[in-house]
């Protein structure tokens, strides 16, 4: 990361790594050691920030799935903790101290792919679809097109090199060799025997750039639609020349095989991957941790015809409206910092109650109940496992309940954050609410990011004729410096509560509490 001046958290990083990666596998380790190479991976993680002994990590910013990338980072450096481990030592001091009373137990665990209590685990051949896939792709016209992809930059690799890494790393992740079939009791998932990737190859670089940008547009397209969850492949790739533009490395995968996190950790695993064929050295992905077909399986089962579902057939993607808030960097960054320190809560909490104060003032409804993506990896059996380094579709659904309308924001905060924190969440196989929120977490670009996000547009991830899946969406994630939140709405949906309407009354509320956090508010 180049921000400039090395705070001590990066000279830490550089100065401490022999002396961590020591501390971090042998019994009785320094305490001091661990904490510094500790405080250094998050600083990492956390964009830069300044982290000393005593700092918490999620007031600092961290979230669910920032804790995948400290607890990757740090394997890399030699020390071994898991997700839970964050959750609960969260501070440096703790944490560093945990590690060091442990010494080498978590070490054993994560290479075997074991569980968090060190008992190793062998993934099920064949295991259910939980209740948000049979929700959000079973029960879609087209399941098949239920797709997440990412464009990435790939300038000046080799290309036979870089398909040689990510066909690695894609064969180390079981998640891809993943097919559907069907059962007398319902929908199953197996493993195929290989992912049956190739790498197709563009030459746009002698295209202009208006037929460049419809060339990547219709490739784009045309591979996510010819994923196939049956017969598979269940992923596909492209890596397109754009001439003086660079490089653009496009993969797409079936919704099945991938979440948010998944990325985060294919990324980490190809750019690792590449650089070590670029130094001529062999590939060597760290240990894979616990199957994701361990976690589906310890699941409570639920039948498919025991979810619900209430897609309106009028609620088809393609005529549904959308509008996004990007709210700038001044409001960003004091709802990350005060919405802790004057609140004790995450931008998680802030922003499912700012969608439910303005869907509530939108239907003059006062309680709004509205459906959470959980991503999985910090509750349920995740805390029984180690699934740091492991891809799949994790996401859970909590149904919570709010009375938005006519309450102050920073109360209606509090409140979502204790249901947040509720553990006796509401059945997955109950009706959906009317309103579903997706809180991405941070996503944070380094500078020497080998894999940084490109810019031009490319195919749709949702089908045109399939449906939302609820009236209304809201997604959000802090990119960069920027807390970005989309808005989509039904056609249905009553006029007040249309994509726009919605988003502006949003950001009027942000802008509203940051102000007040900030003590600036009349």
């Amino acid at each position: 990361m180049d921000t400039g001046t090395e705070t001590g958290a990066d000279a830490g990083m550089d100065a401490g790594v022999d002396a961590g990666v020591d501390a971090g596998v042998e019994t009785g380790a320094d305490t001091g050691a661990v904490a510094e190479l500790l405080a250094a991976v998050w600083s990492e993680v956390l964009d830069g920030v300044p982290v000393g002994p005593s700092d918490n990590f999620f007031d600092l910013g961290g979230d669910s799935l920032l804790i995948i990338e400290a607890v990757a980072l740090a394997r890399e450096e030699g020390l071994e903790f898991t997700p839970l481990e964050l959750i609960e030592y969260q501070t440096v001091t703790e944490l560093a101290a945990r590690i060091a009373d442990r010494g080498q137990a978590t070490t054993g665990a994560a290479a075997t792919g074991a569980t968090a209590t060190g008992v190793a685990q062998a993934g099920p051949g064949e295991f259910p679809l939980t209740a948000a896939q049979l929700r959000f792709c079973l029960a879609q016209p087209h399941p098949q097109y239920v797709t997440q992809s990412v464009l990435w930059r790939a300038d000046g690799l080799d290309p036979a090199l870089l398909g040689t890494a990510l066909t690695a790393v894609l064969d180390h992740h079981d998640s891809f060799r993943l097919r559907l079939h069907r059962t007398p009791d319902g929908s199953r998932l197996r493993y195929a025997d290989d992912v049956g990737l190739d790498l197709e190859r563009h030459d746009l670089s002698a295209e202009p750039p208006e037929r460049r940008s419809a060339a990547i547009l219709a490739t784009t397209t045309r591979l996510q639609r010819a994923v196939d969850p049956v017969t598979g492949p269940l992923v596909r790739a492209a890596l397109l020349d754009l001439g003086t533009a660079g490089q653009r490395l496009f993969v797409t995968a079936h919704h099945l095989a991938v979440d948010s996190a998944s990325w985060r950790i294919l990324r980490g695993d190809l750019a690792r991957s590449v650089r070590r064929l670029e130094q001529g050295e062999p590939l060597d992905l760290p240990a894979a941790t616990s199957p994701y077909g361990v976690w589906a399986e310890q699941l409570a089962e639920v039948r498919e015809g025991e979810v619900t579902t209430r897609h309106n057939p009028d609620a088809v993607v393609s005529r549904a409206t959308t509008a996004t808030v990007r709210t700038d960097a001044e409001t960003t960054g004091t709802l990350l910092g005060r919405a802790r320190s004057e609140l004790g809560v995450g931008l998680d909490a802030v922003v499912v109650a700012a969608v439910a104060q303005v869907v509530a003032q939108g239907h003059g409804a006062e309680r709004v109940a509205v459906d959470i993506e959980r991503h999985g990896r910090d509750t349920g059996p995740a805390e029984r496992l180690d699934i740091s380094r492991t891809t799949g579709w994790f996401t859970r659904l909590q149904t919570i309940r709010l009375t938005a309308d006519g309450v102050a924001l920073r109360t209606l905060v509090k409140s979502a954050d204790q249901e947040l924190h509720d553990t006796a969440a509401e059945s997955e196989s109950a009706p959906p609410a009317g309103v579903l929120v997706n809180y991405l977490g941070r996503f944070t670009e380094r500078a020497e990011e080998l894999f940084g996000e490109a810019g031009e547009e490319i195919g749709a991830d949702r089908h045109p004729d399939n449906l939302l899946s609820h009236p209304v969406e809201a997604h959000a994630a802090v990119d960069g410096a920027h807390l970005v939140t989309v808005f989509s709405c039904a056609g249905t949906a009553p006029a007040a509560c249309a994509a726009q309407a919605l988003a502006t009354a949003y950001a009027a509320l942000l802008t509203r509490l940051a102000a007040e956090l900030a003590g600036e508010a009349p």
